[in-house]
């Protein structure tokens, strides 16, 4: 019967205790790890922001310096102050104009225009048919450096590029005597910031002095909330970064279901483990359960399968042990309480019939004597022998139910066995037998001689009786460690499987008159001298009996007087 899940309420209490240690301090790390980790993408964004907007920066004012460093240039050139002068208009050297188109020849560059001291312009690279005064440009907004002034921007308008104006005075012997101008592409400073944009999160603005806001292809345009703002450009001028579309904290909010994901499939993941647990600890325990339930029942003979894991095996193994020592013990308590019965029945029966059977026996004996009738005189001794084979039953019976305690001594076992061989060499003979005695002639036992004795005799005469017509009886003394082994092997007819599992059970015969008490007295006697007895036997392939006895310590042997080597 399998044990249902619902039953396991210690299965049950440890994975709720399980789902508490796990998921608990799961949650807590997940929080933790949130919170860090919140942190630290603000920290970093910001980081990576600040970083960008410190490069865009450095791209602005790169770029500024190096048309600044080219207007400079210009300013500088010995023919500029005499190209300048009132008179000279249109008038530059070839050098020199080669020299302004190389400057203006670029992209970032649309022109140069050169203006005196009164502010007319006198030249224009490249050449424009109207000349413009400087005080065109002063309604553009203006911010002034150490070296030039900014002006503008323009932002790009009717099809036309946005532009803003470098202006830078140009002085002779301290005093001014004109200006030059250089007309720069707006998107060229702007695209310096494209680093800073994100498509679909932010993007960077230039705002001027003005107000004004440009983005990074130089258009004017309004931009949206303010995330972070650089530090100035120019006077007046910033890089903004402006917020556009998604949040920043959506990776954050996706690591957050992630973590969410995780705990629940952690504690899906436990819950399905220990349901999968459970089911296989009840099919492992189920076995035990209907085990300790046969045992109950009074079955000691059940046996549960040993090929579980780890501690279920442990216990299997345990279960199965404690079956076989309460089967041990009760049988033992049973055979204890058995003999006992026995006794008392055997020191009846000894009272009984045996005394009356005396008396029957001398009767007869006298009969036999004034007896002259030879028909009569074999009545009287058919009688005479029933007499003695009765005699013989109780003695057997006897000796099973109040064995006596053995006396062990240091035996030899070749003395023990030539005297059994001299009481069944008659046997023997008679029936054909052949005998084969081999082995180790100097064992000693420690056993007592007379048990060792019995026994023996009852083994060899169950052999014989296997052999009525003739066969081979070979017994082996055999050397151990710390024990000695007696085989006896008959050719007989030999036992099937129901006759050798209750060989050695009292009163279990196969042999018509036997009384069944043979094998189980030398099984008892056996056991009683510390020794062992094994049986094996198949139909029509005889019999093997292995006994085992310990072998006899040098102590005992030196109270053998008569012991000699050599061959059985």
């Amino acid at each position: 019967m399998r044990m249902e899940f619902n039953r396991l309420v210690l299965v049950k209490r440890y994975l709720w205790g399980s789902l508490l240690v796990a998921i608990i301090p799961l949650a807590l790390m997940a929080g933790l790890y949130d919170r860090y980790s919140s942190y630290l993408h603000d920290k970093l964004i910001v980081e990576r922001i600040d970083g960008d907007l410190q490069t865009a920066i450095v791209k602005m004012q790169g770029f500024l310096d190096t048309q600044i460093y080219h207007l400079e240039n210009l300013a500088d050139l010995p023919e500029i102050g005499d190209f300048l002068v009132s008179g000279k208009t249109h008038s530059a050297s070839p050098q020199l104009t080669d020299f302004f188109y190389l400057i203006t020849n670029g992209q970032d560059v649309y022109g140069a225009e050169f203006f005196d001291v009164e502010g007319q312009l006198v030249h224009s690279i490249p050449t424009r048919s109207a000349l413009t005064p400087l005080n065109t440009y002063h309604k553009l907004p203006l911010v002034k450096t150490k070296t030039v002034d900014i002006l503008g921007p323009i932002p790009p308008e009717n099809g036309k590029p946005g532009w803003f104006v470098i202006r830078k005075d140009v002085i002779r012997l301290g005093e001014k005597i004109g200006s030059i101008v250089l007309k720069v592409r707006l998107t060229s400073l702007t695209e310096q910031a494209s680093l800073l944009y994100r498509d679909g999160v932010y993007q960077p603005f230039l705002n001027t002095a003005s107000k004004a806001s440009y983005s990074v292809l130089g258009t004017k345009e309004v931009p949206g909330s303010v995330i972070t703002t650089s530090t100035a450009l120019l006077p007046g001028w910033t890089i903004s970064l402006h917020s556009y579309g998604k949040d920043l904290a959506d990776p954050r909010l996706y690591i957050r279901y992630l973590l969410l994901i995780f705990v629940a499939l952690s504690a899906f993941g436990i819950v399905a483990l220990f349901v999968h647990m459970s089911e296989r600890l009840a099919h492992l325990i189920s076995p035990l359960n209907e085990g300790a339930r046969s045992i109950a029942n009074g079955d000691f003979s059940v046996r549960v399968s040993e090929d579980g894991p780890g501690e279920i095996r442990s216990l299997a193994k345990s279960f199965n042990e404690m079956s076989s020592r309460l089967n041990s013990l009760i049988h033992t308590r049973v055979d204890s309480e058995r003999r006992a019965a026995l006794g008392n029945l055997a020191a009846g029966i000894a009272h009984e019939v045996r005394n009356p059977l005396a008396i029957i026996g001398t009767t007869i004996h006298g009969l036999k004597r004034s007896e002259k009738d030879p028909t009569r005189k074999d009545m009287l001794e058919v009688i005479n022998e029933e007499i003695i084979r009765t005699d013989a039953i109780v003695e057997e019976f006897l000796d099973y139910a109040r064995p006596r305690e053995p006396k062990n001594e240091a035996t030899l076992v070749r003395d023990v066995l030539n005297s059994v061989v001299t009481l069944t060499s008659a046997t023997m003979s008679k029936q054909d037998v052949k005998l084969n005695l081999t082995g180790d002639a100097s064992i000693h036992l420690e056993v007592d001689p007379s048990h060792l004795r019995q026994i023996l005799m009852n083994i060899v005469l169950n052999s014989l009786d296997a052999m009525p017509n003739g066969g081979h009886l070979t017994i082996r003394t055999i050397r151990n460690v710390n024990s000695g082994e007696i085989l006896i092997q008959d050719s007989g007819n030999g036992m099937d499987a129901t006759c050798l599992t209750h060989a050695q059970t009292p009163f279990f015969t196969s042999k018509k008159g036997g009384t069944g008490l043979g094998l189980a007295i030398c099984s008892q006697l056996i056991s009683a001298n510390g020794g062992t007895l094994k049986i094996e036997s198949e139909v029509g392939h005889g019999t093997s009996v292995s006994i085992t006895l310990p072998l006899a310590s040098q102590a005992l042997k030196k109270h053998l007087t008569s012991s000699q080597d050599g061959d059985l």
